[in-house]
């Protein structure tokens, strides 16, 4: 006797046969990749390395800090960056041309609210437009700008003619980085 029409088995899906199996197994596979959060870059995929970037050094270790530890890295301001949803923070030295120290930090941040946020409750008077991420702001020796979910601040500790320049170019090569699955 034939059922109502609506069984697995009517659709050419029968519970017993192969292609219920294959059809099963190939939806899970596509729910799993759907469902797969992006992870954030590891310490080391994140900074160029001594070279990459005309003129740039990289100077010291990268050092990773979690949000629970981040008051150990921003003493002061750390709350801000907590109340913006940061989950990671990353940084690194670099030295230009033997010249400028730098240091160059990646704030990964839940969601690409927290770094809009951040950036709107700083002053951008005395900056100027960058050509680097979604939103940037450079200043005589530093520059911050907003990719995606991450926040990238980067700040020579000498003027000198040129570090503007050299610090879009270095941005640009962080930013690059951060856009690699």
């Amino acid at each position: 006797m034939k059922g109502s029409g609506f069984g697995a088995g009517d659709w050419g899906l029968g519970i017993r046969g192969w292609g219920f199996g294959a059809w099963l197994l190939a939806v899970v596979a596509l729910l799993s990749l759907a469902c797969k959060s992006k992870t954030a870059p590891s310490a080391g995929e994140v900074f160029p390395p001594s070279g990459e970037v005309a003129g740039w050094v990289k100077s010291g270790e990268t050092r990773t800090f979690e949000a629970d530890r981040l008051w150990e890295y921003i003493d002061g301001d750390a709350d801000r960056y907590l109340q913006a949803g940061v989950e990671q923070t990353l940084t690194t030295d670099y030295k230009y041309q033997n010249q400028a120290d730098a240091v160059a930090d990646v704030h990964i941040l839940k969601s690409p609210d927290g770094p809009r946020k951040l950036m709107q409750a700083e002053s951008s008077a005395g900056s100027r437009p960058a050509r680097v991420g979604e939103e940037a702001r450079l200043f005589g020796s530093s520059l911050v700008f907003r990719k995606g979910r991450y926040l990238v601040r980067v700040v020579a500790y000498e003027e000198t003619p040129e570090i503007s320049k050299a610090l879009v170019e270095l941005g640009q090569a962080i930013e690059k980085r951060l856009e690699k699955p």
